[in-house]
């Protein structure tokens, strides 16, 4: 007998054992109709002794005359040879019906063993999805921890912890259509941080403004953001804030800058991942763009800086 693990590697293993029980089956079939024909012969030859034993009784019962006895004599030579031959072929038929008996006996055995095999075949198949499932939880786990991790990687590689983050924004062109369309209508920036173990930060942008701004100037608004040391820290968070828009020929940035009003709800200690973001919505004017190099090769630069002077 194979392994049933070696069985089941084997995608055609599931159709050759149902050949093979198709087969016995129909050998079973073919084997009970000829047992039924060898029934019926059987019958009909008891049938017929019968019927001639009753002829030779009847005829020996009934001769009389010499002449008639003579008749008599040769008609029971002639049943007697004829009941000898039908008796043959009977224990011939009969011979037939064992070892068809045999046969089937036998085929009944294999197709037991077979769908023995099958069902062991069935369930090494089963153990080996149930352990592919597993499996494949396990590097969904470790797919949703590596995500993570790059994500993690990623914002350290664009991270600063001086308090000043320079963004690069590229894709310019298409990241305001997307703002004009709806589809998008701001990012963040990366996280920055005052220190190590300081305040966390970020930036976020409408292309096409927001507010007051919409339609007409870029807005910028400061976003505070929930952080590991954040029960270390002074709240509320009152630290002055800058923009800075690049001109890339450094002939004029466009500069604006504000202090966090202690009371408003943007600069209380987070309670979820960002507080509510705050700063400019009339950053730069949309028309103010085309006047200097702020956008080139469809890239802009947005400095970010947070006075940690007195922290």
């Amino acid at each position: 007998m194979r392994d049933p693990r070696m069985m089941s590697r084997n995608p055609h293993i599931l159709t050759n054992y149902d050949g093979v029980i198709s087969d016995l089956l129909a050998q079973v079939q073919t084997g009970s109709a000829e047992n039924r024909d060898l029934r019926e012969k059987c019958r009909e030859h008891s049938e017929r002794i019968t019927s001639l034993e009753r002829k030779v009784a009847s005829g020996n019962v009934s001769v009389n005359a010499p002449s008639v006895q003579g008749s008599g004599d040769a008609s029971g030579g002639d049943l007697t040879r004829r009941l000898i031959n039908v008796e043959n072929r009977t224990a011939d038929h009969e011979v037939l019906l064992v070892e068809n008996n045999r046969t089937i006996e036998q085929a009944n055995r294999d197709m037991g063993n077979t769908r023995r095999q099958l069902d062991t075949v069935q369930e090494s198949i089963r153990r080996l999805e149930r352990r592919i499932d597993s499996i494949e939880h396990t590097l969904a786990l470790r797919n949703v921890t590596l995500a993570d991790l790059e994500e993690y990687i990623r914002q350290q590689e664009f991270s600063s912890y001086d308090g000043q983050l320079l963004w690069k924004i590229t894709e310019y062109a298409r990241r305001r259509n997307d703002a004009v369309s709806g589809q998008q209508v701001s990012f963040y920036s990366p996280c920055f941080y005052t220190s190590r173990y300081g305040y966390k930060m970020c930036a976020r942008i409408y292309l096409n403004g927001d507010g007051v701004g919409r339609g007409t100037h870029i807005s910028v608004f400061f976003v505070v953001m929930r952080g590991q040391y954040d029960a270390l820290l002074r709240w509320p968070f009152r630290q002055k804030v800058t923009f800075m828009l690049l001109d890339q020929d450094n002939v004029e940035h466009v500069i604006d800058a504000f202090r966090p009003d202690p009371s408003s709800s943007s600069f209380q200690r987070p309670r979820r991942e960002t507080n509510i973001a705050s700063g400019c919505p009339m950053f730069c004017s949309l028309t103010e763009l085309n006047n200097h190099a702020y956008v080139r090769d469809d890239t802009m630069f947005l400095k970010i800086i947070v006075d940690t002077s007195d922290l």
